[in-house]
């Protein structure tokens, strides 16, 4: 038991001297879309944390490509369904990780730290 606490206390002590990082996973997408609503999609595109990286017209579609944090993914097809009735799609694939923004990051943290709190009162 001695051993136990002494390797946790270790781990915390070195956890905080090195000042660990969050990394979240970065996606390549590609959206197709009516050329309508290309300003609405970039729209949408920026407050996900996305960073546009070029844009191409073919007849009446607009490809929007981007790179955009995994987490704002999540629920982007019902987003870009009811944004553009239904008129548009789009791919992705894994890029690059990347770090969480402090902001994010404190969430996350809290949330954490909320849920473990939550866990060692259930278990008294």
């Amino acid at each position: 038991m001695a051993f136990k606490l002494a390797a946790r206390k270790a781990f915390k002590a070195a956890m905080a001297a090195c000042k660990p990082a969050l990394l979240e996973p970065v996606m390549n997408v590609e959206i197709h879309a009516p050329v309508e609503y290309a300003g609405d999609l970039m729209g949408d595109v920026n407050g996900r944390r996305g960073r546009i990286s070029g844009m191409d017209t073919k007849g009446s579609t607009q490809i929007l490509k981007a790179q955009v944090p995994m987490a704002e993914m999540l629920s982007y097809q019902n987003d870009l369904t009811s944004m553009t009735q239904g008129r548009a799609s789009f791919t992705m694939e894994f890029d690059h990780y990347d770090y969480v923004p402090a902001p994010q990051a404190e969430k996350i943290i809290a949330a954490s730290k909320a849920a473990k709190e939550g866990v060692e009162e259930e278990e008294e």
